[in-house]
């Protein structure tokens, strides 16, 4: 594959560093996709198939585990909260995160749902209610209209304006979502740094060892009666003291698999490109943990 050179944007980082002169809404540039077989090992333990692709902020190569499923499109469920979220604050639907939205009394299966609750709160909650009530009020037209605008995977919104990305036509790789991402790093959507900003603080995180912080959206894509197996995602980037690293993750499997598969992959894989440090016992900070992995993952990828 043909590497396409990236522009020189700069991440808008744990200090919120800004770029004066940006472009919004310049076509993003084409990564090379470099595949590692070996990582598929994590998906064959968990009894899943699927793909996890992942790529240094600003670089021009990805590493993909099975170039099928990462470039194949799969329902996004709740990753595209992401998306959705700025889409609502162009619009003027939701004027920041902290607005609420009202409980509407019917009470469902995750008691977290059953309250008002702010936006921030449905992110971290992944409420399903709170965002549907969200798009209805942006609109089909909008929504679709500014889907093309992001370049977010079809930009379907076919099987209704508030179940288009749970089980209607939205598709999105999972190389697409770091595409995503990236761009919402670095500012570089068509959208206002604002919005960019408050989409990009609202991803849930977690702080795990050495200055490492990992940041991330779950997702989950029930198809409904025996149309085939479920589809899992976790689409993020971790925040090192000299680089970022951008994931997405997507598992099809049974429904039991899905929920610690999805983490435990991306965890695992990560781990193995020496991008988190290991989860056995601390022994300290050392240089290594946290140094550039790049020549890593090419040395372990075929030739």
């Amino acid at each position: 594959m043909t590497a396409v050179r990236r522009g020189g944007a700069r991440w808008m980082g744990p200090v919120m560093v800004v770029v004066a002169g940006m472009a919004a809404g310049a076509a993003p540039a084409v990564a090379a996709e470099i595949e590692i077989p070996e990582w598929r090992n994590a998906f064959v333990e968990h009894g899943v198939a699927g793909s996890v692709v992942v790529r240094r902020l600003g670089e021009n190569r990805s590493y993909v585990s099975d170039l099928d499923h990462g470039t194949r499109g799969y329902v996004p469920a709740s990753t595209f909260k992401i998306p959705h979220l700025l889409i609502a604050l162009e619009t003027g639907v939701v004027q920041d995160v902290e607005q609420v939205v009202p409980w509407d009394g019917q009470r469902r299966r995750v008691a977290a749902w059953n309250r008002d609750q702010s936006v921030q709160q449905a992110v971290a909650v992944s409420s399903v209610p709170v965002f549907q009530t969200i798009a209805r009020s942006i609109g089909e037209d909008r929504m679709s209209a500014w889907l093309r605008r992001l370049g977010y995977g079809n930009a379907a919104v076919s099987g209704g304006v508030d179940r288009f990305w749970l089980d209607g036509g939205l598709r999105v790789t999972p190389v697409e979502q770091v595409d995503f991402i990236e761009q919402l790093l670095l500012g570089t959507l068509p959208a206002s740094t604002r919005s960019q900003i408050a989409a990009r603080d609202a991803v849930p995180g977690e702080r795990l060892a050495c200055d490492v912080t990992i940041r991330g959206k779950t997702g989950w894509a029930h198809r409904p009666g025996d149309e085939g197996p479920d589809t899992g995602w976790w689409v993020g980037w971790v925040e090192r003291p000299n680089d970022v690293w951008l994931f997405a993750t997507a598992v099809e499997g049974y429904p039991e698999r899905i929920r610690e598969a999805r983490r435990e992959i991306t965890l695992n894989v990560l781990e193995r490109a020496g991008i988190l440090p290991g989860r056995g016992p601390s022994t300290g900070c050392s240089e290594g943990v946290v140094r550039a992995s790049t020549a890593a993952l090419l040395a372990a990828a075929p030739e």
